[in-house]
Formats: structure tokens, C-alpha cells, sequence
């Protein structure tokens, strides 16, 4: 880590052929704006059984809700705001924030079919058997009257009840999905073209930006379930319904201020998932802001997979490194059944994901952290070559099993071999029966923000399924190996995160097994490998933490193999670590 002057961040503009050339004033003043975490960011639940206990939970931030428009207007214009109104006052007198969807489309009253709209009967679809005919005129204006009704109502709301909502989520089709049906119409004449599913969609959005654009209202935002903006030959290539939603995104993007979005699948259900690299890569820019506009703050719920193979193998480890790597991936908003959250059981990773969202520029961000973690990548033909180990695809079950017969004296595992070589992202982590610790496209390396580790697999080993297993760390591990020289783990803090010189507190979490010693050392302003703390373990068998204070770092990549910081090992014995974490004081 070097120190350097903050930038300011540059307007940045995305051109796009066959669609508008112009980007409206709104969305260049947001680019210039400062990326300052709003107070609800963190973690949110749903409940609507009973009121959330933000004192013996003080990482929930929110509640997430649902709200549908045929609970509310069951009859034409007698409107029964009732249930929502009262979720947003158990919002305000337990000090959390909320905000819900607002699911239309399948969840519209029955009266809409009755007054001319027509019922459209899909086939091979889940759910509902029947949605409304969205390009009929008279859903159009029975959907746009509600939208002008909702925003009335918000606004006649008390302003403590105002206050309390983070932003609403307007949805236009299938619950929160992008698809307006969920399976085929069986009469082709309600079929909804890519330029039809682009004038409804987008008609929509200028009726929630008008009817919400009053005084008492200026501060609630929209998160949108869109993709990202595509070049036009991702448009040109795109069929169906895809096209539909590309075009919408991309009119999105360029009219209005897209700060707030929704993914699920796969970031915010597990981790480690066979083809996950491939959303990564494509997801990451936007989401951390690496294109050159604002980082996005993104959300998603969990859902069902906790029901999973995967999950019941272990959830205390689950739940937490599904946290982990929501944050690695930059998930900000997880949001969890009050069910589960209430159980107590799985703190660390719902504070963890709370702690870090938003937070996604380092200079900004009071936290830096690494969760040490070897993965087994079979795609990763430079690290297992086929003429070793056989053709690199994930059927290749051949492969797979001589991965995991090297590696197995870590503790590495395939526990159901067919998921691991035949399924990929949310299938594979539903239906696998077992954890796998050899996949295929995965993110092959530490989870992170703002720490690097150098030469990772040159300088240290990763373990699996270590420690305790009711305690959460010990999914994966990485540790020093005395017999291949593996005796020191260097690392790189990100050049921005310090803008200038301050306090900075370590925190380390290892393995207290054994009674062998370790130390921390760093790059302070008097040497450039200073020995912050010698930690000598006394044998627990526990995951333990250690914390650290550095009034002296200089972390300008002075120490060895141009490291800011190292651990290293003082004697015979290996150490096995979990996670190191800064945080700036002051």
C-alpha cells in the first residue's frame, strides 16, 4: 500500500447505438456526487408475523416486505393501506428502516378482469396459471392510478413514517423478476414483443418518477431489478423476452440514476457454485464501480436454500461464508428470513455483511479485510494440466477425483461427485446433496476487500473443514507448512486506503492449536519489518482473535516481496489462520 491523494471521480459516459445519445442532467449530477453510505445500508430481514428486535440484533438494519396491489385495492378506487402502514410503524418504534416491492402483474385484483382486462393463460410456467394482459390500455391506466395513489398515501404519512423508509423496489411483471409472464401465453396474440416489453416497462418507470416527485417524498430512491447496460451487439444477439429486458436496462441506465439494483442468483444464496466466475466477471465492474461510474449498491434475498444438500451439511459454516463472499462479491443489502436471524446462531456472518455495505471505496470504506481460502478450480488448466490430470471440462468426473485425492491430506472433499461435474449456479447449490471442495469456473482465490495476498499458493497451504465445526471459520483455511517452506504469508494493502497516516487496529483470527508461536510484522516508519505482536497459542482447539494496534504503519510496500504487512512463523510448528481484518481509528 503507497500512500496517495484522492481523486476525484470523473462523469463517466456509456455511448449506445439505436436507443438514446443523450444522458439527462440527473444522472451526471449523480455521478459527481460523493459515494457516502446512507444510515439504512446493512443487513435486512423479513418478517411480517411479528416486530424485529434491533437490540439483541443490532446488525438489522431494515425490514424487507411485499406488498401487493390486490391486497390493497380489492375493490376499484377503496384503497386499504392498513397492513403496510402498519409495518412501517413497527419500523419507526423499533428504530429500523424498511422498504418493500411492490408486486403487481399475477398479484393485481381479480376486479381488473372484470373491467375489460384481459386474462392471459401461460403454460410451462410456475405459479399463477394466468397474468394480465399488460399492453391493454385499461391495466395501463388502472396500474398508473395506483402508482399516483401509492405515492399519495406515502406522502400524507406522519414524517417519522416517511423517514422510515430506505427505497421502494417498483415492480412490473412477476413478483420482483424481470419476466412479465412466468411461462408461455398459450394464445400467441398476448405474446409481449422486445419493443413492447421496452414501452411498458419504461412507462411505468416515468409514472413512479413523476408521482413520487414531491417535497416529502424527495428522499425515498427506486431499486431496480436491471442488467447492466449492453453494447448493441449483446442487443442485436439477444432473443425473446432477454431482448426486452436489455433494451429497458439500457434506457434505464441512460434516463434515470441507477444507485440502487437487485441480483440473487447466485451472490446473495451460496458460494463456491460451478460457473460462478463467469457472473463475477461480468458483474464486478458495476457493482464496485470499476467502469468508471459509481459503485451500485445492490441487493438480495436468500430465500430457500437453506433446504439444500449443501447447506444442512453444515450452517453454521454456511451461513457465514455465504456472507463472506456476499461481500467479497459486493452484495450489500442480504436479506434473511427473521426466522432464521432470531435463532441466534449465525451472528457473525449477518454482522459481517452489514458491516461492509456500501463500503466499497477503499479510501471511504473504515474496513479491510482477507478470509484465507484455497480454492480447487478444476477449469484451471495452468495449476492442474490436462496431460496430469485430464481434460478440463466439468463432466470430467475423473479429473475431479484425482484433484481431490492430492489435496485430500488438507482435508479437501467431494462429497457428491455427480452435482459437482453436472450442475452449475443455483441448481448446483440446491440440489448438490454434499459440499465439494473441487468445482469447475469458480472464484479461485481469498475472499477480500482491500487486502491482497501475494503468491497466495507459493507461500502458504490451504486447508478445509477445520477447527470446531460449530463455530463458523473453518469452511476454509490457509496455513504455514514447515516441511515445503512455507513459512511466511505476505500481503498488499490497497494505495488508497489510508489517504495519510493514522492508527490503524489488526485483527487476527487463527487456530489456537498446539502451543507454537507466530508473529505479525509490518512495514512501520522506522523499519520496514517490525514486529508488531508475537502471539504464542496455548492449545484451545478454538478459533481465538487477536487484536493489534499500529500507530507507526508506513505500509508503502516496503517489506519483503514488496509487502505492507506479514505473518510469519517463529518456530516448527504450522499456524493455521482464518481472517485478518483493519480498521482505521479516527
Amino acid at each position: 500500500m503507497k500512500y496517495t491523494r484522492i481523486k476525484k471521480w470523473h462523469a463517466f459516459l456509456l455511448f449506445i447505438s439505436g436507443l438514446s445519445q443523450l444522458i439527462f442532467s440527473q444522472n451526471k449530477e449523480n455521478e459527481k456526487k460523493d459515494f457516502v453510505r446512507p444510515d439504512w445500508a446493512g443487513f435486512f430481514t423479513n418478517s411480517k408475523n411479528e416486530k424485529i428486535d434491533t437490540k439483541q440484533f443490532p446488525f438489522i438494519k431494515g425490514q424487507a416486505d411485499r406488498v401487493k396491489w390486490a391486497f390493497i385495492e380489492k375493490q376499484p378506487e377503496k384503497y386499504d393501506w392498513s397492513e403496510m402502514d402498519s409495518q412501517i410503524r413497527n419500523a419507526v418504534k423499533g428504530k429500523y428502516y424498511y422498504y418493500f416491492v411492490l408486486w403487481t402483474g399475477p398479484h393485481s385484483p381479480e376486479w381488473i378482469y372484470e373491467q375489460g382486462v384481459p386474462k392471459v393463460v401461460v403454460s410451462g410456467g410456475k405459479g399463477k396459471e394466468y397474468f394480465p394482459y399488460y399492453l391493454d390500455q385499461n391495466y395501463i391506466n388502472f396500474f398508473h392510478r395506483f402508482i399516483d395513489k401509492l405515492a399519495d398515501h406515502i406522502a400524507s404519512l406522519p414524517e417519522a413514517d416517511q423517514k422510515a423508509f430506505a427505497f421502494i423496489q417498483p415492480a412490473f411483471g412477476s413478483t420482483g423478476d424481470k419476466q412479465l409472464y412466468k411461462g408461455a401465453p398459450k394464445d400467441p396474440k398476448y405474446k409481449i414483443s422486445a419493443e413492447e416489453y421496452l414501452e411498458f416497462c419504461s412507462g411505468a418507470t416515468k409514472r413512479f418518477y413523476k408521482a413520487f416527485d414531491k417535497p416529502e417524498l424527495k428522499h425515498i430512491r427506486f431499486l431496480f431489478n436491471v442488467d447492466d447496460e449492453s453494447n448493441p451487439e449483446v442487443l442485436k444477439a439477444a432473443k425473446g423476452s432477454k431482448a426486452g429486458e436489455l433494451l429497458y436496462a439500457n434506457w434505464l441506465r441512460q434516463n434515470y440514476p441507477i444507485e440502487l439494483r437487485k441480483q440473487q442468483f447466485t451472490i446473495a444464496i451460496g458460494y463456491q457454485a460451478n460457473g460462478e466466475i463467469k457472473q463475477d466477471t461480468e458483474l464486478r465492474p458495476t457493482f464496485y464501480g470499476l467502469n468508471g461510474s459509481q459503485p451500485e449498491f445492490v441487493r438480495g434475498e436468500f430465500s430457500k436454500f437453506a433446504q439444500g444438500g449443501i447447506f444442512q451439511e453444515n450452517p453454521v459454516w454456511n451461513y457465514y461464508w455465504t456472507a463472506i463472499s456476499t461481500v467479497d462479491r459486493g452484495l450489500d443489502l442480504w436479506e434473511l428470513d427473521y426466522n432464521v436471524v432470531k435463532t441466534g446462531l449465525y451472528n457473525e456472518g449477518f454482522e459481517f455483511s452489514s458491516k461492509y455495505s456500501y463500503y466499497k471505496k477503499p479510501q471511504s470504506s473504515p474496513y479491510a479485510f482477507i478470509a484465507f481460502r484455497d480454492v480447487l478450480d478444476a477449469a484451471d488448466t495452468e495449476r492442474f494440466p490436462e496431460e496430469k490430470y485430464g481434460k478440463a471440462t466439468q463432466s470430467n468426473a475423473e479429473r475431479v477425483n484425482k484433484i481431490e485425492t492430492e489435496f485430500n491430506k488438507y482435508g479437501a472433499k467431494v462429497g457428491d461427485l455427480q452435482a459437482a461435474t453436472s450442475l452449475s449456479g443455483s441448481n448446483y447449490l440446491y440440489e448438490a446433496k454434499a459440499m465439494n471442495d473441487v468445482g469447475f469456473g469458480l472464484i479461485a482465490r481469498n475472499y477480500c476487500r482491500f487486502i491482497t495476498q501475494i503468491d497466495a499458493n507459493q507461500t502458504s497451504v490451504g486447508l478445509w473443514r477445520v477447527g470446531p465445526t460449530n463455530q463458523p471459520y473453518g469452511r476454509y483455511a490457509r496455513s504455514f507448512e514447515n516441511k515445503s517452506n512455507k513459512n511466511r504469508m505476505y500481503f498488499d494493502l490497497d494505495d488508497h486506503f489510508l489517504s495519510q497516516k493514522q492508527t490503524v487496529t489488526i485483527k487476527i483470527i487463527y487456530l489456537d492449536e498446539g502451543i507454537g508461536t507466530f508473529s505479525f510484522r509490518y512495514d512501520s516508519e522506522s523499519n520496514l519489518d517490525k514486529i508488531g505482536l508475537t502471539i504464542t497459542k496455548t492449545n484451545s482447539g478454538k478459533w481465538v482473535e487477536k487484536i493489534i494496534t499500529i500507530k507507526d504503519g508506513n505500509f508503502a510496500n516496503k517489506g519483503p516481496k514488496n509487502s505492507d504487512f506479514s505473518l510469519v512463523n517463529e518456530d516448527k510448528e504450522d499456524d493455521i489462520f482464518h481472517m485478518i481484518e483493519i480498521t482505521k481509528n479516527g
